[in-house]
């Protein structure tokens, strides 16, 4: 078992019994939280989202997170679903112990690169000692992360080389080859056009080009508040050249697949961001 979950559980005794002041005794989610220590999945998940549903959103968020983790006790496949909305409440370590429970889920399923991101999400959301301990979980995930190594073009042609140089000795024809030209790409041929995208591609969350440096960076301090409440990245702006005129991006993060950019902008809901790559 993934040892994300110790840290579930012990951060859920801080989310859901903290703060319990505003809580009146029989409500959905105090129940919910019973059944939940009880072992009763079902009842605690009938009850959880039923929390879910209040107009308080602390209220709400508590009640996500502990539908989330009973779904996940029950394997229900809508788990991350529950987690993920509990990961954008307005309460800190709420919305870190659901990204914690999102990394337990996406290390199960094999998401190694997803589960790190969530972990680290998480450990800059909770406090204390179970800060220190998704720390060192998101260290632990993100060396667990399986390289993407691909034989460069470099060696598939040194590759291709030798193995028609070993044919030509058996044949008695080893003779120096006149360099060829390089083949140029069917804009049609749709293996050749995946073949050609670099696989280094970084994605990012793009909030602005400006061609005034002032306005990018007025607008990255106006999103730093609103990216740290998410546990997003610190917005920075970058300076590229387009048709040779100098902008300024607002970006928020690098990500490796464009699906975790994706991800994060899920987890933002800002509209107006945009997906892109970083060159």
């Amino acid at each position: 078992m993934p040892r994300c979950l110790n840290i579930v559980a012990s951060a859920l005794v801080l989310v859901v019994l903290g703060c319990e002041t505003a809580k009146k005794v029989g409500t959905p989610l105090d129940r919910a939280r019973e059944f939940y220590e009880d072992g009763d999945m079902d009842d605690a998940f009938a009850l959880a989202s039923e929390a879910a549903a209040s107009a308080d959103a602390a209220t709400a968020q508590r009640g996500q997170l502990v539908a989330g983790l009973s779904a996940m006790d029950m394997g229900r496949p809508d788990a991350e679903s529950w987690l993920l909305k509990a990961s954008n409440g307005p309460d800190r370590e709420s919305a870190g112990t659901a990204l914690a429970s999102m990394a337990t889920i996406q290390e199960r399923s094999g998401r190694i690169e997803a589960a790190a991101q969530s972990m680290h999400r998480a450990s800059m959301m909770l406090s204390g000692s179970e800060q220190a301990r998704a720390r060192s979980e998101a260290q632990r995930l993100a060396k667990a992360v399986p390289s993407k190594s691909k034989p460069s073009s470099d060696a598939a042609q040194a590759s291709s080389l030798g193995s028609r140089s070993g044919a030509q000795k058996a044949a008695g024809t080893n003779k120096p080859e006149a360099p060829k030209k390089a083949a140029k790409a069917d804009p049609a041929n749709k293996s050749q056009a995946q073949v050609a995208k670099p696989s280094s591609e970084k994605w990012t969350l793009q909030a602005g080009a400006f061609e005034s440096k002032k306005k990018a960076d007025v607008l990255a301090a106006e999103l730093e508040k609103e990216t740290d409440a998410r546990g997003l990245p610190v917005p920075e702006v970058v300076t590229v050249m387009v048709r040779g005129k100098t902008m300024y991006r607002v970006q928020v993060g690098i990500y490796d697949t464009r699906e975790l950019a994706k991800a994060a902008l899920e987890t933002w809901g800002r509209k107006g961001i945009l997906l892109g790559t970083t060159d």
